[in-house]
């Protein structure tokens, strides 16, 4: 009985439903002959007897007051990121006799647009915003056998159990959650049973998967997210395992430490012992049966020992968790102080010296903080100065091979004649003047522990293909040796080159940048992290005048100012540490004028006009220095056109005391 073959005409939908409504008497009357039907409408059919729902029904149970029905519809992830596609399918829609809804999984409509006349004519079975629509609310229709089933639906006239819909086909289509596949929802087109078009339905599961792909997006975000959280805990609890969790408790992330606990207590990998185990099922339940928190201790008996799950939100969204596994001898267990952000965890010794709180600068920690977690070769990208070797000894410094040493090596600052011996050291009498004993290189004296290949960029063609060598066997020669001698190093290099282009230059072999690009990460120069500008500021000043024994200076605010949001600070926290350490030196008042920079920075700030006239005022133009009153003059006169009265009153000098000055300092009228 597919009525959709026979929608070309009134008269066919009006058999149709006539049949229809006959088979339904059959079925409710327990008669001979019922004709076959869709599967799924028989199916639920059955179901509505079971719940013993009143075929006779004609709505629903009435909607929640408005209070609740705003907290159900305000606290809706599904209704959050599929109104614009539910808007945009109404516009298209706009002259079609159908109303449009998304529910909830509980069946609730969420959202409900369309015709007005058609709205009104729908509310007489409560078809209103809040009603609840599921099969144990009002038998067999779209909406709640969608949900029931977890497939689409088209439900027509009499195929609806409860007598007080047949006069309307609705077209379901459900939403699932692109991590879980839980159904979230359903999207549900309706309208008067004489105007079924069985194009609905396609209709319906397209706007579904256009909002399953949005919903998608938005799970990319809390994956990053949460690996964000994970790679926080990883720092703060360096000798604990940590493993990340997704919504549903699967494993999508596990420290070094986490896989060799594990290991150690089941003789199995992590992910075969998930499965075998089904340790999902478990936290699942675990996570249902308790009252909902933020974070919750448990036992997982396989393991052996205590374990904490940290809850992780993105909004009122719960997007995974973090599992914390604490071994039996740690007499200490971390508790609600989980809830500290990154910026706070950053205070740990590792990261002491790195100084900021940028978006950029916290992206780059987190990086470092996944990436130290592993073996695999790190390659730091920036400009000099930007404090890629204070990385570089932070990611050895929360790495499992902290115990080990920290060995650096500047390949640009080595002579190419030197750099062989100093890399793989040599054996005794290889050359003369060499030590009587031989002597090891860096590989050999980073052995379980960690090598720094800064300026990698510098290093010499001819030397790479030995390196490479290095990285593949994991074993060198000594210079004038014949035996191979096993190494077991983290490989972190930095460069401020573009290694990408001096491939294509043939300055650097392409083998050797793919096996050092396994991992990059950039560190931002200065000027594009100014919110930690005034934080190195403070932190320098504080440095230096403890350093020096001098009181804390001040910067005169529109240095500080210039210095925060207009100098390009070309050789970035270097230069900013080398400036402000100068400028406490040469601090003689307590406050430091633009006098005491260094001379680059007094260029820059007298060659910017809007500057140089926030600068000067008539209070601090006694205090510079003979040069730098040449140049502000210049500067002033330069920026008025030559117009001298305006410069004098910029200066609060008398015309004549101006001209006495531009002829002291050799500047021409």
């Amino acid at each position: 009985m597919s009525w959709q073959l026979e929608t070309s005409s009134p008269r066919g939908l009006i058999k149709h439903r006539k049949l229809l409504e006959e088979n339904r008497c059959r079925f409710l009357d327990h008669s001979p002959g019922l004709q076959p039907i869709q599967p799924i409408v028989y199916d639920s059919w059955i179901r509505c007897r079971q719940f013993g729902i009143d075929p006779r029904r004609h709505q629903t149970e009435d909607p929640p007051n408005g209070a609740d029905l705003e907290n159900i519809i305000g606290c809706s992830i599904l209704h959050k990121y599929s109104t614009a596609t539910l808007n945009e399918l109404l516009i298209q829609a706009e002259k079609t006799k159908y109303l449009m809804t998304l529910c909830d999984a509980n069946g609730r409509i969420i959202y409900l647009g369309g015709d007005r006349q058609v709205k009104k004519q729908a509310e007489k079975m409560n078809f209103v915003l809040g009603s609840c629509w599921s099969e144990e609310a009002i038998g067999t229709n779209a909406i709640g056998t969608s949900l029931k089933t977890g497939y689409p639906v088209q439900i027509f006239s009499a195929e609806h159990f409860c007598e007080g819909i047949h006069d309307w086909v609705c077209s379901s289509s459900p939403v699932r959650d692109p991590v879980t596949k839980e159904v979230l929802g359903v999207i549900d087109i309706t309208g008067c049973w004489k105007e079924a078009q069985a194009h609905t339905l396609g209709l319906v599961f397209m706007a579904s998967r256009v909002i399953e792909h949005k919903l998608y997006e938005q799970s990319l975000l809390n994956r990053l997210q949460l690996l964000e959280s994970y790679s926080s805990f990883v720092l703060r609890y360096p000798q604990n395992g940590v493993i990340a969790l997704d919504a549903v408790f699967n494993p999508i992330e596990a420290n070094l430490c986490a896989r060799r606990l594990i290991h150690n207590l089941t003789g199995k990998d992590l992910e075969t012992i998930w499965k075998e185990q089904t340790f999902t099922a478990i936290l699942v339940k675990l996570h249902k049966s308790g009252q909902p928190q933020e974070d919750y201790k448990i036992f997982i008996e396989q393991f052996g020992t205590p374990c904490l799950i940290q809850e992780i939100y993105r909004g009122n969204q719960r997007i995974g968790s973090i599992l914390l596994l604490i071994p039996l001898d740690q007499r200490t267990t971390p508790s609600r102080a989980l809830h500290n952000d990154t910026w706070t965890k950053l205070q740990s010794a590792s990261w002491s010296k790195i100084v900021g709180k940028s978006s950029k600068i916290l992206s780059a920690i987190s990086q470092c903080n996944i990436v130290a977690q592993t073996n695999v070769p790190v390659l730091l990208l920036g400009e000099s100065g930007s404090g890629k070797e204070l990385f570089a000894k932070a990611i050895h410094e929360i790495s499992d091979r902290r115990e080990g040493p920290f060995v650096a090596l500047n390949c640009g600052a080595m002579p190419n004649e030197l750099l062989a011996s100093e890399l793989f050291g040599y054996d005794p009498g290889t050359f003369t003047g060499a030590v009587k004993g031989g002597r090891k290189g860096k590989f050999e004296e980073a052995h379980l522990g960690t090598l720094f290949l800064d300026e990698i960029g510098e290093m010499p063609l001819r030397f790479q293909v030995h390196l490479l060598r290095v990285l593949q066997e994991r074993e060198i020669v000594r210079l004038g040796g014949s035996t191979p001698i096993p190494v077991d190093v983290k490989i972190i290099a930095a460069t401020h080159h573009n290694l990408e282009q001096l491939v294509n230059d043939g300055v650097f072999r392409a083998d050797f940048y793919y096996r050092l690009h396994v991992v990059s990460i950039t560190i931002p120069p200065l000027r594009e992290r100014r919110d930690d500008i005034p934080l190195l500021i403070d932190h320098f000043l504080e440095q230096f005048a403890s350093k020096y024994s001098k009181p804390l200076p001040m910067l005169d605010p529109q240095v500080r100012d210039f210095l925060i949001n207009a100098y390009q600070w070309p050789g970035n926290v270097r230069e900013l540490q080398n400036s402000l350490e100068r400028a406490v030196l040469f601090c003689l008042n307590g406050i430091i004028a633009i006098e005491d920079l260094p001379q680059s920075i007094q260029k820059t700030l007298t060659d910017n006009s809007s500057w140089t006239r926030n600068i000067v005022s008539p209070a601090n133009w006694k205090e510079f220095t003979s040069s730098y009153k040449k140049e502000v003059l210049l500067n002033l006169v330069k920026e008025s056109g030559g117009n001298l009265s305006a410069t004098a009153r910029q200066l609060g000098i008398a015309r004549t005391t101006l001209y006495r000055h531009l002829e002291k300092y050799g500047v021409k009228k």
